[in-house]
């Protein structure tokens, strides 16, 4: 077929007039190639396969049935010419079959039981859908087939359209990036199997329409599990330097690397008269509400049996706090407000930590604020087919919902030094104490480790 998608979509509107009122299909809504001989059709594709045609300018189309009240029939699509590399195949072909072609020839040759799948390919996979006509037409086993809600989860988008727009255009990083709920890049933040695993379990499986689930349901799968199996271990994203007066000789200690698991045993740490803390655990004014170190105040010092007081400050040409002085002393029985994750300045590694947020500012970029309730319900149900790129319709768009705080860098960021070894291991988790959980990211090496976060320690709302 040589039809344009604007003549496509025309000839559908009339073959759908035409069933709506209960009409004749006229023959301006049948493709003007539709009664092609096989001779010819067979000729066409062959020059379709090696690359004779421009994109768009012709496609492999099933004849259908365009008297079906099943939409799906009405001339489907079964292959594309797409000059763009493959992932696996590379350039070796130029023609690409769509999803309802290979769908039920995949399905059948593996011996597919049962093949599941989300409600929107009901049409298709319909006892007189496109899923079953193929393949009583090539004779080959018949699965069963069985749909069920698709799941969407809050400031996410899970369609193959959007996430391929996401990629193409650059909004994010691959297919990989972590902020994608693709699993290259569930697994690239962190999250595991199982949690996933837990995740499905828990939410369950309906025929009710879309499914929108909380991001916070899935985080708390991989953050209960992360709490049970991670060493922890110090970070300061944002350090700001702390010299201790009078400090005396380094002190060497041991902490645990897991509080509630002994058999992980202990890691080493050196109090030296220079350390790091976040800069977000000093303000130059206190407050009844902060935990954090404050001129004349006391916090302790994680691991240690030290408080430490602030007994000044110091600041930049731009205004910043540069540097803190305190002094020292043994905690005793004294309980301080707070308590600050620290690292001394000679030892600290620096590192590149990147910090993910959710993608979008709204729960559901599929329906964004201004939308109408059926441009809603089509959002939500979008369909996964081999089918362009729908048009833009009116009104907001999705992409006008990106959170442009969906990742933040720290390329400041400094760890304990008991960290490096692992630096080379992606996909080693850690808790950074008092931040978060984080993993070993695929960028890291040993000379600039690189840690994404998986979770926060607390869910936010």
């Amino acid at each position: 077929c040589h039809q344009t998608k604007e003549e496509v979509k025309s000839c559908r509107e009339l073959v759908q007039k035409a069933h709506i009122n209960s009409q004749p299909i006229p023959k301006e809504a049948e493709s003007p190639w539709r009664n092609t001989g096989v001779e010819e059709n067979l000729e066409k594709f062959l020059k379709m396969k090696t690359g004779q045609y421009q994109e768009g300018e012709a496609f492999l189309r099933m004849k259908g049935d365009l008297e079906s009240d099943n939409p799906a029939m009405w001339d489907t699509a079964f292959y594309r010419i797409k000059y763009s590399a493959h992932p696996k195949a590379g350039d070796k072909w130029c023609i690409y079959p769509t999803y309802d072609y290979t769908h039920c020839v995949v399905d059948s040759l593996e011996n597919i039981t049962h093949s599941l799948c989300t409600l929107e390919f009901e049409t298709r996979q319909a006892a007189d859908g496109p899923y079953y006509w193929l393949l009583d037409a090539i004779d080959i086993y018949k699965p069963v087939t069985w749909e069920y809600s698709r799941c969407n989860i809050t400031h996410n988008v899970l369609s193959k359209r959007k996430l391929n727009s996401l990629v193409t255009k650059n909004i994010v990083r691959g297919w990989d990036d972590p902020r994608l709920l693709t699993l290259d890049g569930l697994r690239r933040r962190g999250y595991t199997p199982s949690a996933i695993n837990t995740f499905c379990e828990q939410i369950g499986v309906t025929r009710s329409g879309v499914v929108t689930t909380q991001m916070h349901v899935l985080e708390n799968c991989i953050r209960l599990e992360l709490d049970a199996s991670s060493n922890r271990v110090f970070a300061v994203l944002k350090p700001i330097k702390v010299e201790i007066k009078d400090f005396g000789e380094p002190q060497e200690m041991k902490a645990p690397n897991h509080p509630k698991d002994p058999s992980k045993g202990e890691r080493p740490l050196t109090l030296r008269d220079t350390i790091y803390i976040e800069r977000d655990d000093f303000r130059t004014q206190d407050d009844p509400s902060y935990y954090g170190l404050a001129p004349e105040k006391e916090v302790g010092l994680l691991g240690t049996g030290v408080v430490l007081k602030c007994t000044g400050f110091k600041k930049g040409k731009n205004g910043e706090v540069e540097s803190i002085q305190a002094t020292c002393r043994p905690r005793g029985d004294s309980k301080p407000k707070g308590n600050l994750h620290w690292i001394s300045a000679k030892d600290a590694v620096s590192c590149e930590v990147r910090i993910y947020n959710n993608l979008f500012t709204i729960e559901n970029p599929n329906a964004p604020p201004g939308t109408t309730e059926a441009a809603k319900a089509e959002g939500d149900a979008e369909g996964e087919g081999d089918e362009e790129e729908p048009e833009a319709k009116s009104g907001p768009s999705w992409l006008d919902f990106i959170n442009p705080q969906s990742l933040v860098v720290e390329s400041s960021a400094m760890i304990e030094p008991s960290i490096k070894e692992v630096a080379e291991k992606p996909g080693t988790s850690f808790q950074f104490q008092r931040l978060g959980f984080f993993v070993v990211d695929l960028d890291s090496t040993k000379g600039k480790p690189v840690f994404n976060r998986t979770v926060a320690l607390k869910q936010g709302f």
